[in-house]
């Protein structure tokens, strides 16, 4: 009886571990579609007003929806030949300039061009830190060493660390910690983004497998 209990046990939990992902990829897609399919709702409306014409909700998602997603496409048809490039560049420098923006905007490009190549070669090295709390511990990529100004003022050598948010990566926090406080990983930086990417589900192992096969096919 004992082992039939723990044959149960098992299948449950294989079946558990196979639906997980799936469950995981539909909330994450679901919440995408709803935040962007709203996002041209308002737009879409009052053209459907002025022309007289009758949408439902659904009909207004898939609308906008579609429409985001071809404007993305033309954006990034215009991004990658020579003039566009040379149009996002001037916008960039005026961004560059301008107080406050120029922060946000900069710090999210020089993110989002990290997490754009696969080795991440603004990273130095994964680690773990305690954080938010002691006995807690997350994963995080260290950027480069503190500054003499901030290691005078906390007394010991320091790293600046980025803690990413999962799983979208290109939003996190940036802490400086003493070297001492923290635990070197022996993972390469892509497998540390495949970990942030996956929330957790795919293990150092599974990840370190799939590169494996990945190589081998290339």
């Amino acid at each position: 009886m004992k082992r039939f209990r723990a044959y149960l046990r098992n299948v449950f939990l294989a079946g558990i571990l196979t639906v997980l992902p799936v469950i995981v990829t539909y909330f994450f897609l679901s919440f995408i579609f709803k935040k962007l399919s709203g996002f041209l709702i308002p737009y879409l409306e009052t053209v459907a007003n002025y022309f007289n014409i009758h949408f439902t909700d659904a009909q207004k998602a898939i609308l906008s929806l579609s429409f985001l997603i071809i404007a993305i496409f033309f954006i990034g048809l215009f991004a990658k030949n020579y003039f566009g490039k040379k149009v996002i560049g001037f916008f960039e420098r005026i961004l560059s300039k301008i107080p406050l923006i120029r922060g946000i905007y900069s710090a999210t490009r020089q993110i989002i061009d990290t997490f754009q190549s696969p080795t991440g070669s603004n990273f130095k090295k994964v680690v773990l830190v305690e954080y938010p709390k002691e006995g807690v511990y997350s994963v995080g990529f260290v950027t480069k060493e503190s500054s003499n100004y901030y290691n005078s003022r906390i007394g010991k050598k320091c790293s600046n660390v980025f803690i990413p948010t999962t799983p979208n990566p290109t939003s996190g926090f940036i802490l400086i910690i003493p070297n001492d406080s923290i635990i070197e990983l022996d993972m390469t930086i892509e497998e540390g983004v495949k970990f942030v990417i996956s929330a957790g589900l795919l293990s150092p192992e599974k990840i370190r497998e799939e590169l494996r096969q990945k190589n081998k096919i290339e």
